[in-house]
Formats: C-alpha cells, structure tokens, sequence
C-alpha cells in the first residue's frame, strides 16, 4: 500500500476555476479517470475509464455499472481506511486477464469543497500501454535499430525470450544476441 497526500485541486485565492479546463485536462490523460461514490456509483468517468471499463466487463453497461474487478478493490480501500485520516493511503492493485489486457488500480479519497462527502478517485493504468510508451522512448534514448526495437518492446511487455522469437520469426540466439547489445547500448548511455 503507498501513503499519498490527499488529492485536492490547487486553486489560488479568490479564483473560481474554469471547469471545462479541467474537463480537458483530464480527458486528454492516458489513464482512465474514475470518480465514484462510497456506494459504488459512477460520478464521473474520463473517455479512457469508459473503455477499460468496457474490456473489464464487455456485456454490461457502461457507466451505469463498476467493473467486479475494480469494485473488489475499492471495497477493500473502504474496508481498511477511515476518510478522516490526516494523510490517506492510496491503495494499488493490478488486475488481468491476459497479456493484453492489464490494468494497474488505484483507489484513493477524492474530496472536494462542493461536495458534502468524499468519493473515491480510481485511476486505471493500462500496464501494456505504459510499458509500450516506456518502450518507445528508450528507444529513442538508446539509438536502438528497428529490430532492435521490436525485440525491446516485447520485451517490455513481459513476453519471454522464447515468446519474442517466436513472434518476430528468428531464433531464440537471434534474440538473446539484440538483448545484449540492446543492454550493452543502455550501458553506454546511462553510463
């Protein structure tokens, strides 16, 4: 479990913000964005949060519904941390159904002054996803080949050395060969 500071909008004094500034903001995010009630109803959900919510549960209604899988985890945060807590945790859970499909959850208090009581703020983070992002802009760092980037992105993406060989069709020494020079170019990088 991580310890974070409450999540509250940074507003200057005597400055009303501009909604649809934020709505903005948080539509462009990368994550999916939830805010519900302690009872489990969707106040708010960002375009992302809409679409994983739809792999996590494809035959129910989305937003009128919480997936079981993101719901169990934020039972758990409810179950374990009291709202009145100077500092609130943030719980963090993963959940998967394939390769393809991984999603880190976080589940923290969402308080604001319009609101007579606190939701609960969920963020889900499509692992692939980042790990691809992640991928992309090592390769760039690194100066890594096409194939060399092939082979680093599926590395990312949790697949084995003999799973990388047999989806880019080359053999498994093929593979371990780009590996060590894809370490021995982070080397020279990152010193």
């Amino acid at each position: 479990m991580m310890i974070s500071q409450p999540v509250t909008p940074a507003i200057a004094p005597n400055h009303k913000p501009d909604p649809s500034l934020y709505h903005g903001i948080i539509e462009m995010l990368v994550d999916g964005i939830l805010i519900l009630s302690v009872e489990g109803k969707w106040v708010y959900g960002n375009h992302n949060a809409y679409r994983i919510c739809q792999q996590l549960q494809p035959r129910q209604p989305v937003p009128e519904t919480v997936p079981p899988a993101v719901w169990q985890i934020c039972q758990r945060f409810l179950d374990q941390e009291p709202m009145d807590l100077p500092c609130p945790a943030a719980l963090e859970s993963e959940v998967a159904s394939d390769r393809s499909t991984r999603y880190r959850i976080r589940v923290r208090w969402f308080c604001l002054e319009e609101t007579q009581r606190p939701q609960l703020l969920v963020t889900l983070e499509d692992c692939c996803q980042a790990a691809l992002n992640r991928a992309i802009a090592e390769v760039q760092q690194f100066h890594l080949t096409a194939r060399q980037a092939e082979v680093w992105q599926l590395h990312r993406r949790g697949y084995s050395y003999r799973e990388i060989a047999a989806t880019l069709f080359v053999t498994l020494n093929t593979v371990k060969r780009h590996m060590k020079d894809i370490y021995a170019k982070q080397k020279l990088v990152i010193g």
